[in-house]
């Protein structure tokens, strides 16, 4: 059998001849059992030792956080940044930032983590917690919005900003009804490709209706258009209305309202037959357009003109994932975004929200991007080098397959990035260790 011993040289060598182990391993060992002031004692002192050890500072810094000293903690790991840019820095950044609910920087420390090359294990736990903490964020300059609402400046608000509301589905059936979610939502898509125009983000708006307990019914309304606008940032709000016209037909009547004037103007209506209805809603951004006034490129209206799905079925299963999302039902959200993704392999829309809803339901339940996981994935990165000079011995004969009947290729695949090679030589042999002579 043909296998490869890896031979470790300068410190491992040591360190397999029985040495002491060095500070920074023991503070390893003394994290992984979950003594973190002693841990940062080691630490400070292996500084003192190698104040430009990045790795020291980064380890102090997480057995700071680990001990509720966020202050300290931050600066200890913008010092490891400073000598040498971390992914593994970077997460713990992360975590001391969503302790103090700063979404801003939470979500930056771990875009810089992103593009620092990390595991696929750590890469997979941060797309996981982006949903949710975007969504925490969003919440958060909401209620924030609320709080200071009489201190914000209209003036300040960009002129070429507008917002989509839910239209109005008290004239659909029940079950039509989800369709008000999905229109609404294409139709801010469909405005987002019109270079001219800052549309506000639709996660942000129903954040902004659920706490107001508002309907897209009133927004027509000259005291909470106003208002509305003001909250969200925007001059402009589309609104419309949905009427089924029988069983097999629907009608939009559209509406744009100036939250700086508190005036509202109508659009022409669309309506046309259900199966068609990608053409109704592009008739209808049209009209929109056409109403402030926007002249379009070529290439702007080719892009409106896309239609994502030209299944009925497929759409209404997405427009319930839609509101299903909006009441924080996750899992149904998914449910019925990975129906719509396989009614029509094509809606790509219908794929990524599903994604992206299974992520969030994920993480809410305690899953893959919960806290829970990130803290568990980041205090686990350095294991594998173990606390004491046995259980590293230990860890690199069976590792390496002189203990027990290991698979080569699996272990290389799984564990061979945990151990620093680049910091020490390496030599390999290559010999059939099985043979007689």
């Amino acid at each position: 059998m043909i296998k490869i011993i890896f031979i470790i040289l300068s410190a491992f060598l040591v360190l397999l001849a029985g040495c002491a182990p060095s500070l920074f391993t023991q503070g390893r060992g003394m994290i992984e059992r979950g003594e973190y002031r002693q841990a940062a004692d080691l630490y400070n002192e292996e500084i003192r030792n190698n104040p430009e050890s990045a790795d020291a500072w980064r380890e102090y810094g997480f057995a700071l956080y680990k001990q509720g000293e966020l202050t300290k903690a931050e600066e200890a790991l913008t010092q490891a940044n400073g000598i040498t840019p971390d992914s593994k820095a970077n997460l713990y950044l992360g975590l001391i930032y969503e302790k103090q609910e700063m979404y801003d920087k939470v979500l930056d420390a771990y875009r810089v983590s992103l593009n620092l090359n990390p595991s696929r294990a750590v890469k997979d736990q941060i797309t996981s917690r982006f949903d949710y903490l975007i969504s925490k964020k969003m919440k958060a300059e909401v209620t924030l919005a609320i709080q200071q609402e009489a201190d914000i400046n209209v003036d300040t608000i960009p002129e070429n900003s507008i917002g989509v509301v839910d239209f109005d589905n008290s004239q659909l059936s029940s079950e039509m009804a989800p369709l008000s979610k999905g229109l609404a939502e294409m139709t801010a898509i469909d405005l987002s490709k019109v270079g001219s125009l800052k549309v506000v983000d639709r996660l942000k708006i129903d954040a902004i209706m659920g706490e107001l307990k508002l309907s897209g019914s009133q927004i027509s309304d000259p005291t909470v258009g106003p208002r509305l606008g003001k909250l969200m940032g925007s001059r402009q709000i589309v609104s419309g209305v949905l009427t089924g016209l029988g069983e097999k037909t629907i009608r939009m009547d559209g509406a744009i309202v100036n939250t700086t004037a508190g005036t509202s103007n109508t659009t022409e209506a669309s309506q046309g037959d259900l199966t068609k209805f990608f053409q109704i809603q592009k008739e209808f951004v049209f009209n929109i357009i056409d109403s402030l006034g926007i002249e379009l490129t070529i290439d702007e209206r080719n892009a409106i003109q896309e239609v994502p799905t030209e299944s009925y079925l497929a759409f209404l299963a997405y427009s319930k994932g839609l509101e299903f999302r909006s009441m924080g039902m996750y899992q149904e959200a998914a449910g019925e975004f990975n129906d719509a993704a396989q009614m029509d392999a094509g809606f790509t829309a219908a794929k990524q929200q599903g994604q992206s809803a299974t992520r969030m339901s994920a993480t809410l339940s305690g899953g893959a991007g919960s806290m829970e996981q990130m803290e568990g994935l980041v205090a686990g990165l350095g294991e594998g080098i173990s606390g004491t000079v046995e259980g590293f011995q230990a860890s690199i004969l069976s590792g390496f397959g002189f203990v027990g009947g290991i698979d080569f290729m699996n272990m290389f695949t799984n564990r061979f990035d945990l151990l620093p090679i680049d910091k020490f030589g390496l030599v390999v042999i290559r010999g059939d260790l099985d043979a007689e002579h």
